[in-house]
């Protein structure tokens, strides 16, 4: 306990420091807090959110992070914003530069970090000497997780074009190469991608096939049309004659204008001078056709794997003892190569549930980047995993934003649901998605009412509707792609939503495993076939209460 004196030179919250209330509830709106150090006696003031970014009620003593780093900045962080600081406090007094430094910051109550920006600025004395140092404090950690995702999926994005035998390259708008991958190194004859960054095609190519590429890539930038499967007879410099099958596409910048050209060719010369050769271009194709569906059974493989194997119970324990328990099956089907389908489960707070399941339009490897785009949006729009019409409706903005800059047409249909274990309820809303079947303990299995909407990237701003639906003990729920109700049998005739739930009421599943198991059972049952048309994704979860057995 500290001493009186101690106390009061380092409170938390000093009210009459801030004069103005209405700037006061601004910062708190943009959860912004605002400090002022007496670099005299080490006195430091703070508002409110400042000591809640630390973990700390409003009236608690917080320690001065300047003085005392170590007590709430992290030990890899501690020697750089000690020089920072340092460095700034004996600036000279004509710099006009404020204080920036990020570091993570301890929530002394949870020990969990924050990424915090802190600024300031120096205030003199009548001798030229800082006084007092004023600025605010920003949390960035969301910035901070996008940034390492990012950094993430580039290093990803290499990984693949690298590992791709097709040349892929980037050009900026005076042709000149900006990225590119190891195959079109190996093509160009140069060790490394690195050494093509700048060159242009006259460094390898004859003058007459320069200019036609780059008159090609002129008008692509002009008028945004690209170019697919092109064959192009290239001349070298030295006199080499090669083909090669060329696809190229604008580059655009996020603003939406186009910063250069996509490049994507692969060698076709043999296949050219053999061409009367047919037998023997035919044999070819064929192993090329084998080596793309290996690639993309590889890549059905690596989809396959991100998805979880096994979902966690999650379990919400109350005071008298009685735990409330949530447990979850899935099972994950594409029909061919790579899908759209897919699905997440997170936890919400204490004792919600976050489930998502998502069906973006179409198939393939286009289909696939969809989805996984998704699943990294969801990450972006945690914080309202407990409202399921504003989740989707983030989701749903941010979707058409991407498709409208990319010049596209897609959507993806989504049905998210809100478990909150302690008041024994779920909220669900629906994006042009069926809705999820529904198994009381009584043996009553249905469809509940969600208001429609439309799907996610149709619209930007769509409204999303919710419903909610009490949690009994022994409530199954069950989530799925149209993959489910949309297969056919021999009459051409889809099995529906009404003839699961016949099957389900008459079998009466006792576990949320077996109902999805019931559930492909029927389809199978319907079908006369194990074979699917579509993608297939099925997800579960099945709400108990229990008597804790701890003691």
């Amino acid at each position: 306990m500290a001493n009186d004196s101690d106390s009061k030179s380092r409170r938390s919250v000093v009210p009459r420091v801030f004069q103005w209330e209405m700037v006061r509830k601004a910062l708190r709106a943009a959860e912004e807090g605002v400090y002022c150090w007496n670099l005299e006696d080490n006195e430091i003031f703070y508002t409110e959110q400042c000591v809640k970014m630390m973990g700390m009620a409003y009236d608690e003593w917080a320690p001065n992070i300047f003085t005392e780093p170590e007590k709430t900045v992290h030990p890899d962080d501690i020697a750089f914003f000690r020089q920072t600081i340092h460095r700034y406090l004996n600036k000279p007094t004509n710099a006009v530069n404020p204080l920036r430094v990020e570091f993570r910051l301890l929530n002394l109550r949870s020990r969990g970090w924050k990424w915090i920006r802190v600024n300031g600025m120096l205030e003199y004395g009548p001798d030229k000497k800082p006084t007092r140092l004023v600025g605010v404090w920003v949390d960035i950690t969301r910035r901070k997780m996008a940034d390492m995702h990012a950094m993430e999926d580039r290093d990803l994005f290499r990984t693949l074009i690298n590992c791709l035998p097709d040349n892929i390259y980037y050009k900026n708008r005076e042709s000149r190469f900006v990225i590119a991958n190891e195959a079109t190194a190996r093509k160009m004859l140069v060790n490394t991608p690195s050494d093509l960054i700048g060159r242009k095609d006259s460094h390898f190519f004859s003058p007459e096939m320069s200019e036609i590429a780059r008159r090609e890539e002129e008008e692509i930038m002009r008028t945004g049309k690209p170019i697919t499967n092109r064959i192009h007879h290239e001349t070298w410099k030295g006199g080499k004659h090669t083909w090669s099958k060329v696809s190229k596409f604008p580059w655009y910048a996020a603003d939406g204008s186009v910063k250069g050209v996509v490049g994507i060719s692969s060698d076709v010369t043999k296949l050219i001078e053999s061409q009367q050769k047919y037998q023997r271009i035919a044999k070819q194709l064929d192993e090329r056709n084998r080596a793309l569906e290996k690639e993309i059974t590889l890549a059905r493989e690596v989809q396959r794997a991100l998805q979880p194997l096994h979902i966690p119970d999650r379990v919400w324990k109350q005071e008298d003892g009685q735990v409330r328990r949530a447990s979850f099956h899935h099972v994950y089907m594409p029909s061919t190569g790579v899908a759209g389908d897919c699905f997440e489960v997170f936890p919400v707070g204490n004792s919600g549930i976050g489930m998502l399941i998502c069906d973006v339009m179409g198939h393939g490897v286009r289909a696939a980047l969809i989805a996984s785009m998704l699943r990294g949006l969801m990450e972006q729009v945690a914080n309202l995993a407990d409202t399921p019409g504003l989740l989707l409706s983030s989701l749903n903005r941010q979707l058409y934003r991407i498709f409208d800059r990319a010049n596209i047409t897609m959507f993806a249909s989504a049905c998210y649901v809100y478990l909150d274990l302690a008041k024994r309820r779920m909220t669900l809303s629906g994006a042009g998605h069926p809705a999820p079947f529904v198994l009381q303990p009584s043996g009553e299995a249905f469809v509940p009412a969600i208001p429609r909407s439309p799907a996610l990237g149709l619209l930007e701003n769509a409204m999303f509707r919710e419903s909610e639906i009490a949690l009994e003990n022994g409530t199954k729920l069950m989530l799925y792609t149209d993959g489910l109700t949309e297969a056919h049998n021999a009459e051409q005739e889809e099995l529906g939503t009404t003839r699961i739930i016949d099957f389900l009421k008459e079998r009466t599943p006792q576990s949320i495993r077996e109902m999805i198991d019931i559930s492909l059972a029927a389809m199978h049952q319907f079908t006369g076939s194990s074979a699917q048309d579509d993608d297939i994704c099925l997800l579960g979860v099945e709400f108990r209460d229990e008597i804790s057995t701890d003691a």
